[in-house]
């Protein structure tokens, strides 16, 4: 759209335009429509009549720059400034017409139509003083009715469509700015309703409905979840705008989704998902994400429904019939990841056996697992799961319980570890493992042949005594060691880094372990002594920690330098140190060398320094040798600027 509003043209300007540029009937105009005096620079240029300065309206006429007719128009002048007025039309560069709207003043007041290039119709508004009022249309360039918009006082109001393929897309409904509901469409099946429940400043709960379908006509399943949103008016123009985002399921990912587009939102309220049938199979209530209270979920084809109780974990789960009857019977439970799970209820709770079966993509069983209720619903005594490997069944995973609190050995699966694991009575206790499993095979081992990644020791559930892990995988080369009191790092802590060394060939030759640091703990905090070595066990930092705080003095050696450096971290008026190895002041150039930051664009620092002192220091960028900062000192002091 071309502008809407003529630049200023200051008074001086008219009084010396004419001696300025010889053409007292021109102005010359950039790309953005601002006023330019450079003919060699313009983008578009106006006639009009520049000394009649009667009242009333005078014709204009804009012009590309190339010569062909832009715009033309009416305009008056107020108060010594040029503002369009009544009747306007912008043209493409080919001769067709844009747009034409009524200007009145600084706004547009009345009709505004824009077309396509080949004359159908892209836009046609209306405006009172320049704020949005009564229907809006939008048409695509074949001519055919895309969105319908509806303002009262500027603000969306009413009904509003938007239309795909000829079908309803969307349909939105507004009141005084604030969506009340919306419906959007696939195929023209309702495909999601999202409705406004309530209203606290900038807080709103809202639901959702989402109507899930495998083709145009079959309903999978429908769900309703209502959610809390915390707007913020200076993201958006008016809430809930987060409309446009298209979801096709729900998940929590998708619905933390909304985020990105301006508005924080959780579940927060009543949940209920349909089936087919639209019978209700699972309904409870969120609280910021979270499930809270009892939910029922509803098994149709054996007529029953169990509830867990979220707010109470101590509490079995509990089964009836659709008729709300204490269950008996042989209960079977698919999960969404093929798993069948088998359960024996007994008026109403889980007693005896229970089974789980996973299968393959040809329905061959590949996975197991076994366990015990007791008679009051809860797990009691051994638990395992079995795998087929190596032609036959084999137990992987195992964990024990004593009427439903954890108790004795657990082996568990972890993606590509498992951990062994000790309980008494619900808390860790005892040795505490995690070995690396690389092969399918390496399930069922025993743990003295898989990689250890961790060991250590827990007691009343806390971290205890001495402990031993690997911190970066990845090669097997960075590991730590230490002890922790009450489940806290406490003493003194060792981490070891590593390298291989290259063969001549390039490829990787023997490993080299080393020690790097010495770190001192109090309660998890660093405190104490602090060591840092290199590859050749020479100690190139030292200083102290006070609960986790770098403090006193602390020194950096640089042996290739043959120097060291000494800050005083309690201590911001002490001046930075540089002495030589044999502890002598050091004179000359001491560099640094760090990963580049990008916010400030250097990698290098190069210190100059005289009798121990700096005297100043240059921030460079090394790839182009460009000399970023340079800071002046005095008396070892920086010099502010």
């Amino acid at each position: 759209m071309r502008k809407q509003i003529i630049l200023v043209i200051l008074t001086a300007l008219f009084a010396n335009f004419s001696a300025a540029q010889n053409l007292n009937d021109k102005i010359y105009f950039d790309e953005d429509w601002n006023v330019i005096t450079d003919a060699t620079k313009a983008a578009f240029y106006r006639l009009y009549d520049a000394n009649d300065k009667s009242e009333g309206r005078k014709p204009y006429k804009d012009f590309y720059i190339s010569g062909k007719l832009q715009g033309e128009g009416n305009f008056v002048w107020r108060n010594g400034e040029m503002e369009e007025d009544g009747e306007q039309k912008s043209y493409y560069p080919g001769g067709q017409i844009e747009s034409k709207w009524y200007q009145k003043g600084d706004e547009i007041d009345g009709e505004r139509v824009t077309y396509y290039e080949n004359g159908n119709i892209k836009e046609h508004e209306f405006y009172v003083n320049g704020i949005p009022e009564g229907s809006h249309k939008e048409y695509d360039s074949t001519g055919d009715l895309h969105r319908v918009y509806n303002y009262k006082n500027g603000l969306l109001d009413g009904k509003q469509i938007q239309y795909l393929s000829g079908k309803i897309d969307l349909e939105d409904y507004f009141d005084n700015g604030l969506m009340q509901k919306e419906i959007r469409y696939s195929d023209g099946k309702i495909r999601r309703i999202f409705t406004l429940v309530s209203r606290q400043d900038t807080t709103f709960i809202a639901n959702d409905t989402w109507f899930l379908r495998e083709d145009e006509d079959s309903l999978i399943r429908k769900k309703s979840v209502d959610k809390i949103y915390d707007f913020d008016p200076s993201i958006w123009e008016y809430p809930f705008q987060m409309h446009f985002v298209d979801l096709s399921d729900f998940t929590y990912d998708e619905a933390q989704h909304f985020a990105g587009y301006g508005a924080i939102s959780d579940m927060h309220g009543k949940f209920q998902e349909f089936d087919r049938q639209d019978r209700i199979v699972k309904e409870g209530q969120y609280s910021l994400n979270n499930k809270v209270g009892i939910w029922k979920y509803y098994d149709y084809n054996q007529n029953c429904y169990y509830t867990i109780d979220y707010d109470n974990k101590d509490e079995v789960t509990h089964y009836y019939t659709i008729d709300n009857k204490p269950f008996s019977g042989k209960f079977i439970h698919y999960e969404n990841d093929g798993a069948q799970i088998e359960l024996n209820i007994e008026n109403g709770i889980h007693r005896g056996k229970y089974t789980v079966y996973h299968y393959d993509d040809e329905g061959e069983v590949i996975g197991k697992y076994y366990g015990n209720f007791d008679d009051d619903g809860k797990e009691d005594g051994y638990f395992h799961a079995e795998m087929f490997l190596d032609g036959e069944w084999k137990t992987v995973d195992f964990s024990n319980y004593k009427h439903g609190v954890k108790h004795g050995e657990w082996r568990t699966i972890a993606n590509d570890s498992i951990i062994f694991k000790n309980y008494n009575n619900g808390e860790l206790d005892g040795e505490f493992q995690i070995c690396a499993v690389n092969l399918r095979e390496d399930y069922a081992k025993d743990k003295d042949s898989l990689f250890l990644l961790t060991s250590g020791t827990y007691h009343n559930g806390k971290k205890t005594g001495h402990w031993w892990r690997l911190t970066d995988n990845s090669y097997k080369l960075r590991y730590e060691e230490g002890n922790y009191l009450d489940d806290s790092k406490n003493g003194e802590w060792h981490i070891y880094n590593g390298y291989y060394k290259a063969n001549e060939d390039y490829t990787f030759g023997d490993k080299v372990t080393y020690l790097q640091y010495v770190v001192n703990y109090q309660n998890g905090l660093r405190h104490g002594s602090f060591v840092e070595y290199d590859t050749k066990n020479n100690k190139i930092t030292q200083g102290q920690y006070s609960a986790n705080e770098m403090s006193s003095e602390w020194i950096y050696t640089y042996y290739d330098e043959k120097c060291y450096k000494v800050i005083n971290y309690d201590n911001d008026a002490t001046p930075i140190r540089l002495y030589t190895l044999s502890g002598k002041p050091f004179s000359g150039k001491h560099i640094e060398t760090y990963e580049k930051d990008e916010d400030y664009g250097y990698d290098t620092v190069v210190y100059s320094i005289k009798k121990s002192y700096i005297q100043h220091v240059e921030f460079i960028d090394s790839k182009t040798s460009k000399v970023i900062e340079i800071v002046e000192f005095k008396n070892g002091l920086p010099i502010e600027k």
